[in-house]
């Protein structure tokens, strides 16, 4: 399970693997503030929470649709409290390929995820003080705030914080494409 998947037919998805889109995931500059003030968490501190983890594996796996094996290398080399059996498991729960994975059209939504775990912003503030000033409703998704709201707020889409690299209504569809080798099995 180290360098392939539990259920050997996940290893026939064609995953994306954009470089770019990696490097905006580890670095926390996606556009959606849940992902990206958990991914400044792990940088920062070695440390992420587990629902924290799941929806970044989720947005890695199945918005970006970059192979599990890049986030779980990822977690490999900045987790103060790496373990290879739990971190391969996680990833592997998450991209579906796992045993006693989730359903692999289960997709999490880091909006929604963010409202229900964060619902007031505080740990999005935290870790992206760009944000602060939006409010409880704004902070999760900026994209979709008026702009006179954001102007006030002093955040710039696509300068002070990024513009979504994805849309994930359309990365979801994708991902169920791509995901289609499964269930013709």
């Amino acid at each position: 399970m180290v360098n392939a998947a539990f259920k050997p037919v996940y290893d026939r998805i064609a995953w994306r693997n954009d470089p770019d889109q990696f490097a905006a995931w580890c670095e926390g500059r996606t556009g959606y503030p849940l992902a990206d003030a958990a991914m400044r968490q792990i940088n920062q501190t070695g440390y992420m929470l587990n629902r924290l983890r799941m929806v970044v594996a989720s947005f890695l796996t199945k918005d970006l649709g970059i192979d599990w094996r890049w986030g779980e290398r990822y977690f490999a080399d900045h987790l103060n409290d790496f373990d290879l059996a739990a971190n391969n498991g996680g990833w592997q729960w998450v991209a579906s390929s796992g045993c006693d994975a989730q359903p692999y059209f289960r997709i999490f939504n880091p909006v929604s995820q963010s409202e229900k775990f964060d619902a007031g912003g505080d740990f999005i503030r935290r870790y992206l003080p760009e944000l602060a000033a939006l409010s409880a409703r704004d902070i999760h998704a900026p994209s979709e705030a008026p702009a006179t709201l954001l102007q006030a707020a002093g955040v710039q889409l696509g300068s002070t914080y990024p513009a979504p690299i994805v849309r994930h209504d359309l990365a979801r569809a994708e991902t169920l494409e791509r995901y289609a080798v499964v269930k013709a099995q």
